[in-house]
């Protein structure tokens, strides 16, 4: 019984790895590979497809708008977060009960709303700029990370913070002295969702910008599907690229990101 239990999760491990890995090989892959090569392992490989991607620059000017919203989402997203989760961890205030909607309201299709946001974009004179583009990811990513953020500060000791207000500190520099620095990795972590978030969403690009020079790499990545077909070395060799900057952002920020998502689960 105990063989048998080994070797099912095993074969269950290496299922789930397989669909994981398979994508990725597929998409680098094809690439590299000729267009007209179906062959699962090429005997010639190319870079012209890469070479096609960054002809003119326009990619280019692509990921620059991708960065642009990713970082502006985060810089807009994260003071916001820091202030609701601390007071929602550490202040009561009438209606304290239903902040619980925080969670319900991610669930709320971006879709559903989408004409009356432009109707909005247009009053404010932000339609066709990428202001409009952050902002939107903001109203959108705010409460899950001002959640996200108030479990990080139930993590850390009250004491900590009672302590430095005897000692004259106020409510801000107990906040921004005290909590803000121990709630540094789950900062960061929240950063990372805001911003591999924003560089992948596709909605709200479309809608708020019509401009090619404002197109973002998620909406590039159609533009290589036309009405005479799909060039799907090209797509391929943009989507490896796209994946590499949130990529490096992990990989630089995971040790805090794994401490934050760690003290954000217990109290």
């Amino acid at each position: 019984m105990a063989r048998t239990r080994f070797i099912l999760a095993w074969v269950g491990v290496v299922f789930i790895v397989v669909m994981i890995i398979f994508p990725l090989y597929w998409g680098v892959r094809t690439a590299l590979a000729d267009n007209y090569d179906r062959r699962f392992f090429p005997t010639e490989l190319t870079l012209d497809n890469y070479r096609f991607l960054f002809m003119g620059g326009r990619f280019i000017d692509n990921i620059k708008n991708s960065m642009i919203v990713s970082l502006g989402s985060v810089t807009a997203t994260l003071p916001l977060a820091l202030l609701g989760g601390y007071a929602l961890a550490r202040f009561d205030f009438p209606g304290k009960r239903f902040s619980i909607v925080l969670l319900v309201l991610p669930l709320l299709p971006a879709i559903a709303v989408l004409v009356a946001l432009i109707m909005y974009m247009r009053m404010l004179g932000l339609y066709n700029t990428l202001y409009a583009v952050i902002l939107a990811n903001t109203v959108f990513s705010s409460p899950f990370a001002v959640w996200m953020v108030r479990g990080f500060m139930l993590s850390i000791p009250r004491e900590i913070e009672e302590a430095a207000l005897i000692d004259g500190c106020g409510p801000l520099a107990a906040l921004f002295r005290i909590a803000m620095p121990l709630a540094a990795p789950g900062l960061i972590a929240v950063s990372i969702f805001v911003l591999i978030s924003a560089w992948n969403n596709y909605l709200f690009s479309f809608a708020f910008t019509t401009k090619t020079p404002l197109q973002v790499v998620p909406a590039a990545l159609l533009g290589f599907i036309t009405s005479w077909g799909t060039n799907y070395g090209g797509m391929n060799a943009a989507a490896t690229v796209a994946m590499l900057p949130p990529l490096i952002f992990f990989l630089a920020f995971q040790k805090w990101f794994v401490q934050g998502m760690l003290a954000g689960s217990t109290k």
